[in-house]
């Protein structure tokens, strides 16, 4: 895939994911905004990429999402691709899940890429760019432990590329990708602190129909495909990529 000339926001592109979307979009000629809310953990990930823009913002807010969009804007003098990767992952029972929790979650995984995208647009339009978001197997079902506030985001998440689609057709392209588990942080601190890493894990894939936790590249590998030239036809399709879990729901 060939990504030369285009300019690409990828949000939460200092770890999991994101950041092996942001290396693979940068080894395909693309200009990058790596985004994360620490500066250190921007210029590592930058030095270590051995490029892009490094832009630190807080997502929780909508001043933090404007300021992300206008100084990309600002240093890529456009925008060809926005992935709206940053998400929080906390999770409790229903009894557990306070106010704190349920907005904490909104705000990063729902509100964040709306008023991304709402910001990003006139730049969007104007380079018949496009979106895609980073969803999740937990959006296409439910899950009975003590996932309901995260479930419930993502599940917007899916329906927002949906309508996003509809309303932008032959404008600007909406998709989004929904992972199953993979192998980042999200599941690798609660193994570690479960106590037994290699259960936790063996859970995981005996779970999952083909055996296995998925892989970073696995998913930027799909990013990547929605938003090239490949998927012109592709809009308002949530790519599941999740080893075959969400396919019996």
């Amino acid at each position: 895939m060939d990504f030369n000339g285009k300019r690409v926001i990828v949000t939460g592109s200092t770890r999991g994911i994101g950041r092996e979307a942001a290396r693979l979009f940068l080894e395909a000629g693309a200009s990058v905004v790596i985004h994360g809310r620490s500066r250190t953990g921007i210029d590592d990930t930058v030095a270590a990429l051995g490029g892009g823009t490094g832009i630190a913002a807080d997502l929780s807010t909508l001043e933090g999402c404007r300021q992300l969009i206008d100084r990309a804007l600002d240093d890529l003098g456009g925008l060809d691709v926005l992935v709206n990767n940053a998400a929080i992952g906390d999770g409790g029972t229903i009894g557990e899940s306070d106010e704190a929790l349920w907005q904490a979650t909104m705000d990063i995984n729902l509100r964040a890429p709306f008023f991304l995208t709402r910001h990003a647009l006139p730049a969007l339009r104007a380079s018949r760019g496009n979106v895609v978001m980073v969803s999740s197997v937990s959006g296409l079902m439910g899950h009975p432990d003590g996932s309901t506030v995260y479930c419930t985001s993502k599940g917007g998440l899916n329906n927002m590329t949906r309508a996003m689609a509809l309303e932008l057709a032959g404008e600007v392209r909406v998709n989004a990708v929904a992972p199953g588990p993979v192998d980042t942080d999200m599941h690798r601190i609660p193994a570690r602190q479960s106590g037994n890493e290699k259960g936790y894990f063996e859970g995981i894939d005996s779970w999952v129909p083909m055996g296995r936790i998925g892989t970073v590249d696995e998913v930027a590998r799909g990013i990547l495909w929605l938003a090239s030239d490949e998927a012109s036809l592709a809009t308002g399709v949530i790519l599941s990529l999740d080893g075959g879990a969400g396919a019996g729901h």
